[in-house]
């Protein structure tokens, strides 16, 4: 129904934030994992989430992530026998590489840590999940949600200045500098140069003072 929304954050819990489109005057609930949710703005700031809805007899139900990797690693969940969103939200709480390297692996031990998964549910989930995602597209899949998410969450004040932040990182990976480092430059770059600089400016700032 919606690829992603984005706008201003109204209230959130550890479960949900209740979230008003851009140029809408309507608030979404939509239902988050608690590291999603702790990683966002608080309420007044500014967001991005990518969406999956979901439809049952009894609910209709929003469900929101900081990538679309990890929305489309929900919905790959919730096809699997026994997986409900409850369930497919606590798998996606666990850290992203212990996720990635739990389904490479074939280690079903690491979704056992999950009240509602016993041994049998999560050596399906590993199964499923490995047979649906090559080693390769699970690389893949982790390099998208480090972009995705310099582009979104911790990076994306409500003044919009993420973007350039996004951007700037971008342009110092392509400079051949690994994705953490050149984060934790853009980082410092900006709370020298100030928060509503360009992408330009930032990446100039890195590179006069590289050592």
């Amino acid at each position: 129904m919606y690829a992603f929304i984005e706008g201003e954050i109204i209230e959130k819990s550890d479960n949900r934030v209740i979230i008003k489109p851009d140029g809408m005057g309507v608030g979404l609930i939509v239902n988050v994992p608690p590291r999603t949710s702790a990683e966002l703005p608080p309420p007044g700031g500014t967001a991005r989430l990518y969406t999956s809805f979901r439809v049952s007899d009894d609910s209709h139900s929003l469900y929101g992530f900081g990538a679309s990797a990890e929305r489309d690693l929900f919905e790959a969940l919730m096809k699997i026998s026994g997986i409900g969103g409850k369930t497919a939200v606590a798998i996606l709480d666990l850290p992203r590489d212990r996720i990635i390297s739990a389904i490479a692996a074939g280690d079903s031990a690491v979704l056992q840590q999950i009240p509602s998964i016993g041994a049998k549910t999560a050596a399906r989930i590993v199964l499923e999940l490995k047979d649906r995602f090559a080693k390769e597209l699970m690389e893949e899949w982790a390099i998208a949600s480090a972009a995705e998410f310099d582009r979104t969450l911790v990076e994306f004040p409500p003044d919009g200045s993420g973007h350039e932040f996004a951007e700037a990182v971008e342009a110092l990976c392509e400079l051949g500098y690994s994705r953490a480092d050149a984060r934790e430059l853009i980082r410092k770059a900006r709370a020298v140069v100030g928060e509503n600089c360009l992408a330009a400016e930032l990446v100039r700032h890195v590179l006069k003072h590289a050592g």
